[in-house]
């Protein structure tokens, strides 16, 4: 796998190796996809353990999930960053450990062989537990080409992904403004939903460190072009598995809109859709449950507000240009201009004072009424 000039990651074939069998295109889940799961059930859901459920960015489904597979002595695979910021699958067997895994992050992760690590896990009979975007869940049935009685998915519901490119170009932004290092970075710092400030870094510069909360992702240009699709992989744009069935045994996603179907429901502290989308699936819900608050759901009320369950993204015109035009005229400038909200100042001056005290008894007040 090697980047191309905009930073994504492509199969090479080296060709003083291939002996030109065709078996990679004949396995390759967008050349000839699988949709074979059942008609899922969908919940809107949240653990009942509050600690947890502060400490997701959504309903901490996924933390029960792989705590209970960690306690059958398996192993979790997921997305986390590195030292360097670079994004990375890994896989982790404890509970300290897993909570490099939790978070959204908002980009390519690199699955370098993990698929040829959760084979041999899956051979010794342990329990793995793998989660990623719709193509990686896809990739590693394609890569195993046989089912395992131990392996357990998620996909995620996803808009599409930047590159890691992308996201260095911002890291050192970043560190020019601050004149400092990044030490820390969350796409999402949150306290359950009524606290998120969306978007935390921390520098550092000659042994002190300054943390930097911004209260929208408007206010990021990473985030905000993210949001609005300018940077994604052009094959985002047309996503085979952004649809109904899913790729996974269970589907993770954020169940925006949850006030609307689900009134009662103390959707603050954040509230995930789930799907179980087959036999396995409904064996692992059954088992976890019991910590889960839930309520039945269908797929016309869970995509109303989070229409990547069931199409893709569209890409918008700047996306022909986009990662040209930050190596011509740099990332600052792009950041600075296209990259940047209408309204920017407005929504720098008001949203901190939104969130002082006075801010967050006013979204009390209004949750209260929701309620």
């Amino acid at each position: 796998m090697v980047p191309d000039e905009e930073g994504f990651l492509y199969p090479v074939i080296d060709k003083n190796l291939c002996i030109n069998c065709g078996l990679c295109e004949k396995v390759c889940p967008v050349n000839t996809p699988v949709y074979d799961n059942m008609n899922p059930a969908v919940y809107a859901a949240y653990v009942k353990d509050e600690k947890q459920r502060m400490q997701s960015t959504s309903g901490a489904i996924f933390y029960v999930i792989a705590n209970w597979i960690i306690g059958q002595g398996g192993i979790v695979y997921g997305a986390a960053f590195d030292k360097d910021f670079k994004l990375k699958h890994i896989g982790v067997e404890s509970l300290s450990e897993l909570q490099s895994l939790r978070g959204s992050k908002y980009l390519q992760s690199d699955l370098g062989h993990t698929f040829s690590e959760i084979k041999g896990y899956l051979e010794k009979g342990r329990w793995v537990y793998f989660v990623g975007v719709g193509c990686q869940v896809a990739g590693l049935h394609s890569f195993l080409r046989k089912e395992y009685a131990t392996l357990l998915t998620s996909d995620l519901v996803c808009h599409g992904v930047p590159s890691q490119l992308m996201f260095d170009w911002h890291l050192d932004y970043l560190r020019h403004k601050e004149k400092g290092e990044i030490v820390s970075y969350s796409f999402r710092d949150c306290k359950g939903w009524g606290g998120c400030e969306t978007y935390k870094y921390v520098s550092q510069t000659s042994g002190k460190q300054r943390v930097r909360r911004l209260y929208s992702y408007s206010l990021s240009p990473y985030l905000y072009a993210f949001m609005y699709a300018f940077n994604y992989r052009y094959s985002c744009y047309d996503c085979k598995f952004a649809q109904i069935p899913r790729q996974g045994d269970i589907t993770l996603a954020d169940y925006w809109g949850v006030e609307k179907y689900f009134p009662a429901l103390d959707r603050t502290k954040g509230v995930s859709l789930v799907l179980i989308n087959t036999r396995k699936a409904i064996e692992v819900w059954n088992t976890v449950k019991e910590q889960v608050e839930y309520c039945s759901s269908n797929i016309s009320d869970a995509s109303q507000y989070n229409g990547n369950l069931i199409h893709t993204t569209h890409m918008p015109i700047i996306r022909e240009s986009c990662y040209t035009l930050i190596r011509q005229r740099g990332y600052k400038s792009v950041a600075e201009k296209e990259f940047r909200t209408p309204g920017y100042w407005k929504k720098k001056f008001l949203l901190p004072i939104v969130h002082t005290r006075f801010g967050q008894l006013l979204w009390k007040m209004k949750n209260k009424i929701y309620q």
